[in-house]
């Protein structure tokens, strides 16, 4: 891993990117043993407008939470792929939900494109779920963060009757993760 491991998770409010921030940089720094920094931004009116979450991870101490480029966008609207899709660094990963139209020019990234709406929508009926359901995802692509620590983040920071709810959420993420990397091997 490069000294300092950048995330950015955008989309618009509602998706819960924010939230999915804080629990990725939980699970990096207080049961990853890692070091991590967390930033996020939103518009005014939290729902439908633009919102950015932001995740440093690293082994050692970092001195400035500050993101030009990143090694993992995930975007969930066109909008925020439109904006942040050029930050991407050369080898790193691109997780955008269906909808979104990605050109040509991102042939030195590795590109998913997943139907993460869908699924919180429609298999798990649960719309709110999608940040769930993508950080899932993220844990079934990216090794950076181990999958136990971010599923110990999500249920130290959910009510205790919907831990399997969200249990369900994040493992339809994996599993959409390992379906697609199997597919891809083929």
């Amino acid at each position: 891993m490069d000294p300092i491991y950048s995330i950015r998770l955008s989309g618009a409010g509602g998706h819960g990117l924010i939230q999915a921030a804080r629990i990725l940089a939980e699970a990096a720094a207080v049961y990853g043993n890692k070091n991590a920094a967390e930033s996020c931004s939103y518009g005014p009116e939290a729902r439908g407008n633009a919102s950015r979450g932001e995740i440093l991870i690293s082994d050692e101490a970092i001195d400035c939470p500050k993101i030009k480029s990143v090694d993992l966008l995930m975007a969930l609207t066109q909008e925020a792929f439109d904006k942040h899709g050029k930050n991407v660094k050369s080898g790193g990963i691109i997780v955008t939900d269906e909808t979104v139209k990605i050109n040509d020019t991102y042939k030195n990234q590795t590109v998913y494109s997943v139907p993460l709406v869908d699924l919180a929508e429609s298999k798990l009926r649960k719309p709110a779920m999608i940040n769930i359901v993508a950080l899932g995802f993220l844990a079934g692509v990216c090794n950076i963060i181990d999958k136990k620590s971010i599923q110990q983040a999500i249920l130290a920071r959910v009510p205790r009757m919907l831990e399997e709810t969200y249990i369900e959420a994040f493992e339809t993420g994996l599993k959409t993760a390992r379906e697609i990397q199997k597919n891809a091997q083929k």
